[in-house]
């Protein structure tokens, strides 16, 4: 796998214009505390409100150098508590769990960033999937919404060296919404599944975000989702010019019968 450094570029510079308008920009700070990461390893960064988090220490190698994973569980600058899980996968994929509950009435945006280095090579197909379980809080109507920092909840991304892709399977923007007693009413919304294929292309390395909005004091979310690239047989150097030769000669051949 290539060894390349995390540009502050790729992590929040591939969302769209609209998107860093909405006052859900990742702050400098968060860029430049994983720019000093090599994906070699994974890497993951979690930003609450203007508050951002690198939750790369937290990683476990599993299988080195193809499983990895995620377990972290932190308060963040009084405004949340937060539970991460995630596995990084070279073959390749994501998936993650996340677990939010507000500290103050918010709204407050919260987005995940995961990236993995993968098995580099030729993919043609994404898929992405996932889903929200919504508990209310103290004032009884909790809300998950979209956009976040971004337009839909979840996204994926390419990327060969600093060089990010959007795979097209973005994913999710309807409310989630649990109302009633507070503390007892839970709601689930499945955000579904959405695949993509588009032409080869060559990837290093797989990144998935979540982002939301969640309002209600001592509401929570509990999120789980992944992100999966499948790779495209691409014929070696050698079994192309066998086939190229292949093809001459058959040529050869039907010329010789037609001149017959």
């Amino acid at each position: 796998m290539r060894k390349r450094v995390l540009s502050s570029v790729l992590a929040f510079a591939l969302l769209p214009a609209a998107a860093t308008a909405q006052g859900g920009v990742v702050p400098s700070q968060c860029l430049t505390a994983s720019a000093v990461s090599s994906l070699t390893n994974p890497f993951a960064l979690l930003v609450v409100n203007s508050t951002c988090v690198d939750l790369s220490s937290f990683i476990t190698a599993t299988t080195p150098g193809k499983i990895w994973s995620l377990n972290a569980d932190l308060d963040v600058a009084s405004l949340a508590h937060v539970r991460v899980t995630a596995t990084f996968n070279a073959d390749p994929f994501v998936t993650f769990g996340a677990t939010t509950t507000n500290a103050i009435a918010g709204p407050i945006t919260y987005g995940f960033l995961f990236g993995t280095p993968i098995t580099p090579g030729f993919y043609n197909t994404a898929t992405s999937t996932g889903g929200v379980t919504v508990t209310n809080g103290a004032s009884g109507t909790a809300t998950v919404s979209a956009p976040g920092i971004y337009p839909t909840y979840i996204s994926g991304y390419g990327t060969l060296g600093a060089s990010a892709t959007n795979l097209g399977v973005d994913l999710g923007t309807a409310p989630c919404t649990a109302s009633g007693t507070p503390f007892t009413v839970t709601n689930t919304c499945a955000q579904g599944t959405t695949s993509n294929t588009f032409p080869s292309a060559f990837y290093d390395n797989l990144e998935a975000l979540l982002t939301y909005n969640q309002d209600d004091l001592a509401s929570v979310a509990s999120w789980s989702g992944a992100v999966t690239l499948s790779a495209t047989s691409v014929p070696e150097p050698a079994s192309l010019a066998l086939l190229a030769t292949g093809l001459a000669l058959v040529g050869v051949a039907r010329s010789r019968r037609r001149a017959r």
